[in-house]
């Protein structure tokens, strides 16, 4: 066609730098990636079982399109059980994965006269569903607080929002994919206290909240402002259900009523089998959650010190599986060049920071979903790697010094 029919917000996107990567240096032989934010674990057997039950009994038709009552209960029990929020049924729609989640909120709240306040780095998805409703962005920089939004970088944002006419949505990601950081009750209390006074609503996105390190459970600010906020979250991360695509939103019940129609009109419901298997895995899971976490402790305290050891500056990492890792004062170009180089000549892929919200990001995302025998090799791949690149730029300075 002469004139594309397609919306010109939908022809300026661009497509996710971190599949596109990915896709990009998969052929190369030999290469160990550490990209995607897919757990290495298998679905644990009990909810497998319970999804094979499901399709044996026949539960193969539509769903109700706010997701089956035992599902919708199951996850309002687990908030309650292992993260100390109260939700009812009521409050819960479930949707196909968390992406889905995302898109039935945004779609449902965001407009032209709407800013997304992002910080970042993020997930790109939050910038990109942002502008596909028609909404503008205010991306705040965390680099330089610990990755960690501040109450007085909130006010500012309001400020602006304010000043050009616009209703702000904070959209929060803790544990934070990429750098794992989390925020601490304080911190998120803090933050609660603007979110309050301003009356701002709130989208959480806490996929990754069950894989926290610390001595206490990474914090919501649903616990500190309930009506404000609308919790996302998917059985991927917390079971190894990546590609069952089950998740849900917790929100108060007059939003909840309002965003389960445009999912309805979305997808109208997701499959009631992978449902049923969900709900067993949020009634009766907590140990097979818990054994993973473990796992991963095990493998980010392997890889931060590997990387550390090199002389790497790394983000600590309170949850999540990734590892935030700057790059070299040596490096001069772009952290897209810096993976590409690292991917066909040490033969390790990790994502680069320019995929998170910054385009001149000086960072790149290695992902610990994998096994520790790959990130035992990766250690020593890359450890060779910034050697020799290291020894080569202080060649090169010391020949440029005469």
């Amino acid at each position: 066609m002469t004139n594309s029919p397609v919306r010109q917000s939908v022809r300026d996107l661009r497509g996710s730098l971190i599949r596109s990567f990915d896709a990009d240096i998969s052929g190369i032989e030999g290469i160990i990636k550490l990209t995607l934010g897919e757990p290495d674990f298998p679905t644990p057997q009990r909810i497998v079982d319970a999804g094979i039950a499901s399709i044996q009994a026949g539960r193969t038709h539509y769903a109700p399109n706010a997701g089956t009552m035992g599902l919708r209960e199951a996850a309002a029990g687990y908030l309650r059980r292992r993260r100390g929020l109260e939700y009812t049924a009521e409050n819960i729609v479930c949707t196909v994965g968390a992406s889905e989640a995302l898109s039935a909120v945004f779609g449902s709240v965001l407009s032209d006269e709407t800013v997304s306040i992002i910080p970042i780095p993020a997930f790109g998805a939050y910038k990109t569903q942002t502008l596909l409703a028609g909404g503008a962005v205010d991306l705040i920089d965390t680099t330089d607080t610990g990755f960690k939004l501040t109450p007085e970088q909130l006010e500012a944002a309001l400020s602006r929002a304010k000043g050009a006419g616009k209703k702000p949505v904070l959209i929060l990601n803790y544990p934070n994919n990429p750098t794992g950081v989390a925020l601490n009750s304080a911190e998120i209390q803090a933050l609660a206290d603007v979110v309050l006074e301003h009356d701002v609503l709130v989208i959480s996105d806490e996929v990754y909240a069950e894989i926290s390190y610390g001595t206490e459970r990474v914090d919501s600010i649903a616990r500190y402002a309930p009506e404000n906020t609308v919790l996302i979250d998917s059985a991927s991360k917390a079971f190894a259900m990546t590609g069952w695509r089950v998740g849900y939103i917790a929100a108060p019940v007059e939003l909840a009523n309002e965003f389960v129609k445009v999912h309805q009109s979305n997808v109208a419901t997701g499959a009631t089998f992978t449902m049923d298997a969900a709900q067993e895995g949020y009634e009766h899971g907590d140990a097979d959650i818990d054994a993973m976490v473990a796992e991963y402790s095990e493998r980010r305290n392997y890889l931060y010190n590997q990387l550390t050891d090199m002389g790497l500056s790394v983000a600590y990492p309170d949850g999540a599986f990734y590892l935030f890792i700057q790059m070299p004062d040596w490096f001069e170009g772009s952290s897209l060049e810096f993976c590409t180089k690292l991917a066909y000549e040490a033969k390790v892929a990790l994502i680069p920071g320019a995929a998170f919200g910054d385009p001149a990001s000086r960072w790149v995302r290695a992902s610990y979903a994998a096994s520790m025998e790959n990130l035992r090799e990766s250690a020593r791949r890359i450890r060779a790697w910034v050697g020799a690149q290291s020894a080569s730029a202080a060649q090169g300075a010391a020949q440029s010094a005469h």
